[in-house]
């Protein structure tokens, strides 16, 4: 049962899994305070010294303050253990939409070293998927968050890199992080800033240079090698130069009246739509083949020039310190797409639920 506890008599938890706290949301949390007042009760548990400290609910506790507020509905909890009040705080916190992946994986990784299972036995990554509802995978990418160097971890905080970009980021070694943020920080072409896709298929193009040191060795080709590397270098050229054509017809074809369509593609309008969708399909597989070859020769640009500020990108093995077999498309389908599919399908869940209505007592 809530009671009302006075605001000197309660103390912030000084392990809490949060450092970061937005300024605007905050802003938006103390106007909600100030009209509606705190709409649930924080939980507090007591202290060995007197007085209370927070298990949950930071935030209404701080937007509480600066509403001006003297006290605050709280219920008080028996929670002796530090790490189980931090695992109770955590709980309430992964699924705000304004705690950070870093916050995340810090909490992740206290729990891992601190917390035990029932019978003793460590903690795995796994029982701290089920505990929070996570996949395994979640949780193993948020800790390797934790790897990235201290201006990557910056830039994600705030929000200016993306957790997909961060996470291949963080899986390079640190010397080539600061390559990639620093060609993240000079733009992208023409001057513009490097979109987050460009930044993880950059980042992603480091990576396999790093498990392929010699992708960028100057090869000596003979003279019927170099024909054949002319011809398809002109067959491809060829390839796309056609899709102008095809991009012409498409567009005609979107300007046709639409009941000129209907009787011209009587009875083959369901399969034309099928040859549509197959078409669609093919240039998103193109263009993310392209955006891989346009990040490919950026890395080249960086390991080729000499007098480039970047380091030189170098081989990172696997932990039984063999480099990773397997062919690099085959990698990216199942690793890149697939595992950073799952972490932005996480985020996404996060932000749809932060857009409910105020009053909100988060």
């Amino acid at each position: 049962m809530a009671k009302l506890l006075k605001m000197a008599q309660i103390h912030p938890n000084p392990n809490q899994p949060r450092e970061y706290f937005d300024e605007e949301k905050m802003a938006e949390l103390r106007g909600s305070v100030e009209e509606f007042g705190v709409m649930a009760p924080i939980e507090v548990r007591r202290r060995p010294q007197g007085g209370y400290e927070i298990v949950m609910g930071e935030r209404r506790y701080r937007a509480n303050k600066e509403a001006g507020n003297t006290t605050i509905r709280a219920e008080i909890v028996d929670t002796a253990s530090d790490i189980k009040a931090f695992r109770r705080s955590m709980a309430e916190n992964l699924g705000r939409a304004d705690m950070t992946p870093l916050e995340e994986a810090s909490g992740f990784r206290r729990i891992l070293d601190e917390d035990r299972n029932e019978d003793g036995s460590e903690l795995t990554e796994a029982d701290v998927a089920k505990a929070f509802g996570k996949t395994p995978r979640f949780i193993k990418m948020r800790l390797q968050l934790l790897s990235l160097i201290p201006a990557a971890k910056h830039h994600l905080t705030h929000g200016h890199i993306g957790a997909a970009a961060a996470h291949r980021i963080s899986e390079l070694k640190p010397e080539n992080q600061e390559a990639v943020i620093k060609k993240w920080a000079n733009g992208g072409d023409n001057g513009k800033p490097m979109d987050e896709n460009e930044l993880l298929h950059f980042a992603h193009q480091v990576r396999e240079q790093e498990r392929q040191p010699g992708m960028f060795d100057v090869e000596e080709l003979t003279e019927d090698e170099k024909a054949e590397r002319t011809a398809a270098r002109r067959a491809t050229r060829n390839k796309l130069d056609q899709i102008e054509r095809v991009r012409e017809l498409l567009e005609e074809l979107a300007k046709t009246p639409i009941k000129d369509l209907a009787v011209a593609l009587e009875g083959q309008i369901v399969a034309r739509l099928d040859q549509l969708e197959r078409t669609a399909k093919s240039l998103q597989d193109a263009k993310f083949h392209l955006r891989q070859a346009k990040a490919c020769a950026d890395v080249r640009q960086i390991v080729a020039s000499s007098a480039a500020a970047a380091p030189t990108l170098s081989e990172a093995p696997d932990e039984d310190g063999s480099a990773e077999p397997g062919d690099p498309d085959a990698l990216l389908e199942a690793e890149f797409a697939d595992m950073l599919a799952e972490i932005v399908a996480e985020d996404a869940d996060i932000a749809e639920g932060a857009d409910a209505p105020v009053p909100v007592a988060a």
